[in-house]
């Protein structure tokens, strides 16, 4: 086993896992808070095509990645600044669009169906140094905005017209949430692939979400469970030989589960004792 750790490879997944699990669930609970479960949807399939063309033209797949989805969420936040994202028909249009001219670039081109096949599924052994560098300046970057800008953003995740109403520069904020949300899934895309996004941002922010009553608790709880469930899923999928992305989906889902069963235990508990 120690010989794993000095393998290059083995030692920049830890690293990037490391670093997606304690950051990546604060871009969860931003998500979830303003609704935005669409949105992140059609940045996924922006970020998807990105790479793609990435792929095609031989340019870096994260940067490409990236790039494509700071353009989907400029025009996503321009779209649901004022109205719900979850009831918008371009959104759909977005995702549709770019999953249709991601396949025509997979028909057309001499892209190895191994390589198209690591953009939907992941491939976190193949990563980079500079992908791991990558992951850490947005990993830092969402740090840096959350401490930066704390009371703003619990503000808007309560009420943007709320934050709007008491002097909160609510549209700038916004936009920064989008902006890491929108960086957060394309680097996250490299770590679990398009179709399984949700693994490193959703499910520990939905695990806090049974036990935090605050919204520092939320973000404390989520860094501590994306950080468990990725090297969780990391030693499960080395253990039985399962892709990476499955191995956290599956102790993420395990870890759900476990936290609901002891949230409503713990409430059964307080009403006999009321």
């Amino acid at each position: 086993m120690t010989e794993l750790f000095a393998m290059p490879f083995f030692a920049r997944s830890l690293l990037v896992l490391a670093a997606s699990g304690v950051a990546f669930p604060i871009l969860g609970t931003f998500i979830l808070n303003l609704e935005l479960i669409a949105a992140r949807f059609a940045v996924m399939h922006a970020a998807l095509l990105g790479g793609a063309l990435g792929l095609l033209v031989g340019l870096n797949i994260s940067l490409m990645s990236i790039a494509a989805a700071i353009l989907a969420g400029i025009g996503i936040a321009l779209i649901s600044y004022r109205g719900k994202v979850s009831a918008g028909g371009s959104l759909g249009l977005i995702m549709t669009v770019c999953m249709g001219l991601a396949f025509i670039i997979f028909y057309k081109s001499n892209v190895q169906a191994v390589t198209a096949f690591s953009l939907f599924w992941g491939n976190i052994l193949s990563l980079t140094d500079s992908d791991v560098r990558l992951a850490f300046a947005i990993a830092a970057g969402i740090f840096i905005l959350l401490i930066a800008c704390y009371k703003e953003i619990h503000i808007v995740l309560f009420d943007r017209e709320l934050a709007w109403a008491v002097g909160v520069r609510a549209k700038l904020v916004y936009a920064f949430i989008m902006l890491s949300v929108c960086l957060g899934v394309a680097v996250a895309m490299r770590v679990t692939g398009a179709l399984l996004v949700d693994a490193v941002t959703l499910l520990p922010a939905l695990a806090a979400r049974r036990l935090g009553r605050s919204f520092k608790a939320l973000i404390l709880l989520g860094s501590a469970f994306g950080l468990t469930m990725n090297m969780s899923g990391f030693a499960l999928s080395f253990a039985l030989d399962l892709p990476v992305s499955s191995g956290i989906i599956v102790t993420g889902g395990i870890t759900i589960l476990l936290m609901r069963i002891a949230d409503n235990g713990w409430n059964q508990f307080f009403r006999r004792k009321t």
